[in-house]
């Protein structure tokens, strides 16, 4: 049975050979259960594919058709080969699919945890920008959502491994139980703990992944596995691929929970971005070089309009709210 599943996957994939997809003609014609086992196989395949674009699958086909074919130019069916190095090098290439068909589809799973496909199974809590949630889960834990994020938690509370995937900004108070690690999967990294209090930021659109520990102990791990501890900070680099661990103020980090922001030598517009998901407001630059003006500023709980004022006394833009829009402009723009 496992073998027919492996050459079902090698037919999916488009890189069974004549003789598997001959096999596999003989299984479907044994009973109808067979073809409905195959039938949802396909759909379940097809459906996975519709979560990516055509350059991700070329890649990943790509990937692996070539694996497939370093293993099976082993062997040439047509010829005789001892039927015991054939069926030793059959539970080798089928363990080979199996690891490839698997690794697509962890490959998907961790870069399109939130599509419908990968949805199944979980509950799933978004904020939108301006908005602060929080989510007790059912092992005691609690989250604490920042605004313009998602956030995705098995709905089986008995299972071995309490596993979530966050897409965005979150405090995490987990409940320590050491028979059930706790692990937040993120952008081609994740985090694991028994027992902690941290702060996590991974918003797809920032140069920057962060974890940040305010008590237990955790363990940030992508390209490599770093040991957090209170007062560690944890950043993964995207662009140069690297991760290192600083000392720092853990305050800082968490001060959005308390509505408060901290700027330190800080762009107008990566301040933008903390704009948005905290107020639920854009920026507008009239001027494209402001974009680019340093502000280094603290605000706690301070009203959007309040927040303007003060910055606006730098004299260095003006401003105008319209809705959800601020403007920015030159000094005296808006009069």
């Amino acid at each position: 049975m496992n073998d027919i599943h492996h050459i079902i996957t090698k037919v999916l994939a488009n890189s069974a050979s004549n003789e598997e997809k001959s096999l596999l003609d003989d299984w479907l014609r044994e009973k109808p259960e067979n073809k409905q086992d195959f039938e949802l196989r396909r759909q379940q395949w097809e459906e996975m594919l519709l979560i990516v674009d055509d350059k991700d699958k070329k890649r990943v086909f790509t990937d692996i058709k070539n694996k497939i074919n370093q293993e099976t130019k082993v062997v040439d069916f047509n010829k005789h080969v001892d039927r015991k190095k054939s069926i030793r090098w059959m539970k080798v290439a089928a363990s080979v699919v199996s690891f490839i068909s698997l690794g697509a589809l962890s490959y998907y799973e961790i870069t399109y945890p939130f599509s419908h496909l990968n949805l199944i199974g979980y509950n799933l809590v978004e904020t939108e920008a301006g908005v602060q949630q929080t989510q007790l889960l059912a092992d005691g834990s609690t989250v604490y959502l920042n605004g313009d994020s998602r956030l995705k938690y098995k709905i089986d509370s008995e299972a071995n491994e309490r596993t979530l995937y966050l897409e965005g900004e979150a405090f995490f108070d987990v409940a320590r139980d050491e028979s059930k690690p706790f692990v937040i999967g993120l952008e081609d990294s994740h985090v694991q703990v028994l027992g902690t209090s941290f702060n996590i930021k991974a918003y797809s659109e920032d140069e920057q992944i962060s974890t940040s520990v305010i008590s237990g102990r955790v363990a940030f791990e992508a390209s490599k596995s770093l040991i957090l501890i209170p007062g560690n900070k944890g950043i993964i680099d995207k662009a140069k691929n690297t991760m290192a661990k600083l000392d720092v103020d853990n305050a800082m980090d968490v001060a959005w929970m308390k509505k408060a922001l901290y700027f330190e030598n800080t762009s107008l517009s990566e301040m933008a971005k903390s704009l948005y998901r905290m107020y639920g407001v854009k920026l507008k630059f009239l001027d494209g070089s402001l974009k680019d003006l340093k502000i280094t500023a603290k605000f706690e709980n301070e009203r959007l309009d309040e927040l303007f004022k003060i910055l606006e006394m730098t004299n260095e833009f003006s401003y105008k709210i319209e809705d959800d829009v601020i403007l920015i402009g030159g000094v005296g723009k808006f009069k």
